[in-house]
């Protein structure tokens, strides 16, 4: 859907504010939507020459609300009514929760800017937010979101403690979105009870009849998702992308919806590539990289329709994963409701070879030249590596087993040989071992040149006392290993040194108990890895 409208508009209707300045009383500028009170031979005047821009409003005498742009010659004035989206700017406004925090509010603001289309974005957040929850605080003016907005410039704003009407009356809103929480997302008798009702609340409340309104698609989660919501699906990723795309495919027969933002069709477009069911950080929320850049380029592509000559890329992506982002988005508009499956090849520039890949494990960080993975869940992938220099690679880290969980319960400073931001030392995983088990692989690095060794160093640290593990690798046949003592630890670096990729460029890291028959605790807050020195 191509919305971009023009800025002589904006000057048109200053023009007309300032000649009504000027004439004093021969000219009045209402808007759409507003209402107007008629004297007697006005309301005559109307009804005789049938104009279609006023529209009597019911049970109340000589009440009209302006429903056309254009003017009335009146006997006294002129009557002016404009469109006051017409302006120049996209104001988009979603009711919704954290998933259209990862649609709208980190790279989408940006598409617009790098195509030159000013644009203004609102966010009623509330965690966890279905659509009965939003009609209720509706009805009742509850003042309870985080209305969160991004400004033309850019510049982000939190407005605590906010209802739905301050920010339906905040901005001349060209596009109000309703979505739907994850795990109701693909249950229709939800959508059909509530979403009407919300609609008419958010309708006689902005009475602009301009306004376009959208529905926000959601995404399945990830399939090794742990969250209990995904019960409600038989924990079936294919199950679950099937009746949300009903759900939002039922919509325009539900309320007069204008178009859906197809995330969800989106992200599983992505998921048919070499990515793999990589999109989300913890099995449900997006990706901190190219999740959320999937979803931003789905909203601009709904709302402008350019998205194949947008340049913007994220720097903590490549060119070959922003690629495939921007493909999966303009698929999922063409078909919204059936996947569409996307290839990307890597680019040139994109080589395994680095300076320092420096990965933190359990902190959600967006931060140059450091890669976060924040889901200890088994088969759990970030692909396309950057190193210190923010250079991109192909090389990608995986988890091949589960861990037990993440925490946040490192040393806040440290002094080791390597600095590291104090979320990263601080967010760690952790996995419980038996004593009586064999080692086994946790991490798989792969992507790696297989001519070359490399040196890893891992700092493994918690602020409470722990028994040590041992951590190894193995190198043409033979077993790298290291003791690990990550108990109140704010100094020591543990490091495999000279380690051989196999033929197709992996490395597998293990973990190991040290006591027979007693539980131990292996944790990693960060890992780093280079080229070995000859």
């Amino acid at each position: 859907m191509k919305y971009l409208k023009t800025i002589s508009s904006l000057y048109f209707v200053m023009g007309l504010l300032i000649a009504g300045v000027k004439a004093q009383n021969s000219a009045k500028l209402i808007f759409l939507g507003d209402t107007v009170l008629l004297d007697i031979k006005e309301e005559s005047y109307v009804k005789r020459t049938k104009n279609a821009v006023l529209a009597p409003i019911e049970n109340k005498q000589s009440h009209y609300k302006a429903i056309g742009v254009g003017k009335i010659d009146l006997e006294n004035y002129t009557l002016q009514i404009a469109d006051p989206l017409d302006d120049g700017v996209t104001k988009v406004l979603v009711i919704g929760n954290s998933f259209s925090d990862d649609g709208v509010e980190y790279y989408l603001h940006d598409l617009a800017k790098e195509n030159g289309k000013p644009m203004v974005i609102g966010n009623l957040f509330r965690g966890g937010a279905p659509l009965d929850f939003h009609l209720k605080n509706a009805i009742e003016n509850n003042a309870i979101y985080d209305y969160r907005k991004t400004m033309i410039d850019g510049a982000k704003s939190n407005q605590l403690k906010t209802s739905i009407l301050t920010a339906l009356n905040d901005e001349n809103w060209d596009i109000i979105c309703f979505q739907q929480s994850s795990i109701l997302s693909g249950d229709i008798e939800s959508v059909q009870r509530d979403l009407p009702k919300l609609f008419e609340y958010v309708k006689e409340n902005y009475p602009v009849p301009t306004v376009k309104y959208a529905f926000h698609q959601t995404w399945a989660y990830a399939q090794n998702a742990t969250t209990k919501n995904f019960e409600r699906y038989n924990k079936d990723q294919e199950v679950m992308y099937t009746k949300i795309a009903d759900v939002s495919k039922q919509v325009a027969t539900i309320i007069p919806i204008d178009f859906i933002i197809p995330t969800g069709t989106a992200i599983q477009n992505g998921r048919s590539s070499s990515i793999g069911d990589n999109f989300t950080r913890e099995g449900y929320h997006l990706d901190l990289r190219i999740g959320r850049f999937t979803a931003a380029s789905t909203w601009y592509e709904a709302v402008f329709g350019d998205l194949s000559q947008n340049k913007f890329k994220p720097f903590n992506l490549s060119n070959s994963q922003a690629l495939l982002a921007k493909e999966a988005a303009l698929q999922a508009v063409k078909k919204p409701f059936g996947v569409s499956p996307i290839e990307v090849t890597w680019s040139e520039n994109e080589e395994n070879n680095f300076d320092t890949i420096r990965i933190n494990f359990g902190a959600d960080l967006v931060m140059p030249g450091w890669n976060s993975f924040l889901f200890e869940r088994n088969n759990t992938m970030l692909s396309g590596l950057v190193d210190n220099n923010n250079s991109k690679t192909k090389v990608y880290l995986k988890l091949v087993d589960d861990f037990t969980l993440r925490s946040a319960n490192g040393p806040k400073r440290t002094a080791t040989p390597v600095k590291m931001p104090r979320e990263v030392s601080q967010s760690y995983f952790l996995v419980e071992l038996q004593g009586e088990e064999k080692g086994r692989p946790f991490i798989e690095i792969g992507n790696l040149n297989a001519e070359k060794n490399y040196d890893l160093s891992f700092f493994s640290a918690t602020e409470d006392d722990q028994s040590p593990f041992e951590l190894y690798a193995i190198s043409e046949g033979n077993v790298i290993n290291r003791l690990v003592s990550p108990g109140i630890n704010k100094t020591q670096m543990t490091e495999l040194t000279y380690l051989k990729p196999d033929k197709s460029g992996k490395l597998y890291i293990y973990f190991k108990a040290t006591e027979p028959e007693e539980k131990t605790n292996a944790i990693i807050n960060a890992v780093y890895f280079t080229e070995s020195k000859k």
